[in-house]
């Protein structure tokens, strides 16, 4: 028992964790931005839910249409991919951001990809009456990576309105919050990909660092160097940022001054003083690995790394191993030591190991046989701190 005080533990959670909460699932994000029904786009360039501005006067909306036809063409190029695969996946709005950002960085030369323009010679005889304005619409032209770059604004803005939403009762997760409050913890570290408010509202009555100092004028700003204190026993990590995180500029400020803020409240009225009315959060499937290597991303995967070294056990809940990024860390780490395991909370493990992508697919039931993956087969409501505990006395005896 002594050495479990002395001992830290690392979760890492997906987005399976906040189905229970109320969250949409992937599947249902996915249809609502392929439908564009109740959104529109703003004047102040987001995308938000409600009938277009000048509906009152039969103007159509001549963003949202247009976008969602374009997502249709490149869900059926993806979906043309897929079905070649000898595993099959099913298309979310993940993979279909990033197409549309590969699209707009070939337009743009943001990123050199000579694979990206065979698509685009594909598909732009389709494409390409979507660039001219039709009547009664007041724009007469688009670039197309002007529509590749409004279609993943829109992803985002509908991403974020979904998951800006109250949640239900959150005892499900009594297993977490047992955890953090259990004195024979010294340090819980909490990496979570999903971006919304479930964990924060979870621990609530719990201290923990999430990286954001105390407000100015209701706003906490970033500072990473707060996790570095030792007065936090539970700390919080949101590896592809949240809903309520936005990047603010000082008035006479240019982007060298922006800070990355968040706002004790983020309606519209709150954030008139942001750089843009969109949070910062990330989207895509492998475009999020370059994200990882800047800016406070970076901050937050080196926590990870660093976590990760002190630890012989991640738990992990909620997440379908389709990060290439974090996959690569996890493999890396669990192959440092024969001591180092994995923890699966997940009441369908198989299901769970077919749908991972192959890197961690190809080496599960290896895993298993050498002790190195352990599952708890049960839904994270069903499974209690003890039964995880059970199983962590045998390496902190």
């Amino acid at each position: 028992m002594t050495e479990l005080y002395k001992r830290r533990l690392i979760f890492l959670f997906g987005s399976g964790i906040s189905i229970s909460a109320g969250m949409p699932r992937t599947q249902e994000i996915t249809e609502r931005i392929l439908s564009g029904e109740g959104i529109m786009h703003h004047t102040d360039g987001n995308y938000y839910f409600g009938k277009p501005l000048y509906s009152h006067l039969g103007w159509p909306d001549e963003h949202v249409p247009r976008i969602v036809e374009f997502l249709h063409l490149l869900k059926a190029e993806v979906d043309e991919f897929y079905q070649k695969r000898p595993f099959k996946r099913n298309i979310s709005y993940e993979d279909l951001y990033y197409v549309a950002g590969q699209v707009c960085d070939s337009e743009i030369g943001e990123y050199d990809n000579p694979a990206v323009q065979p698509l685009i010679d594909k598909i732009l005889p389709k494409i390409k009456p979507l660039l001219f304005g039709k009547e009664n619409e007041i724009r007469k032209e688009w670039e197309l990576y002007e529509l590749a770059e409004e279609a993943t604004n829109y992803i985002h803005d509908v991403v974020w309105h979904l998951l800006n939403k109250e949640t239900t009762s959150l005892d499900y997760l009594n297993c977490i919050k047992n955890c953090c409050q259990d004195s024979e913890i010294s340090k819980v570290d909490l990496f979570t990909l999903n971006h919304d408010i479930v964990l924060e509202e979870c621990l609530k009555g719990i201290p923990f660092a999430d990286g954001f100092e105390e407000s100015i004028n209701n706003v906490r700003y970033w500072n990473p160097d707060l996790f570095e204190r030792e007065s936090f026993k539970v700390r919080l990590f949101k590896l592809h940022g949240a809903i309520n995180w936005f990047r603010f500029r000082p008035t006479g400020g240019d982007g060298s001054d922006d800070k990355i803020g968040l706002p004790l409240k983020w309606g519209i009225e709150q954030i008139t003083n942001a750089v843009e009315r969109r949070p910062i959060f990330l989207v895509g499937t492998f475009n999020k690995m370059l994200e990882y290597t800047g800016g406070m991303y970076a901050d937050i995967a080196y926590q990870f790394y660093c976590s990760l070294r002190h630890v012989k056990n991640l738990i992990i809940c909620g997440y379908s191993f389709g990060d290439r990024g974090i996959n690569t860390r996890i493999i890396d780490w669990i192959n440092l030591s024969s001591d180092y395991r994995i923890i699966v909370i997940h009441p369908e493990p198989e299901n769970l190991k077919n749908d991972a992508r192959g890197s961690i697919r190809n080496k599960w039931d290896k895993w298993i046989n050498k002790g190195k993956l352990t599952i708890i087969e049960k839904r994270i409501e069903k499974t209690s701190w003890q039964d995880l505990k059970d199983i962590l006395f045998k390496d902190f005896k």
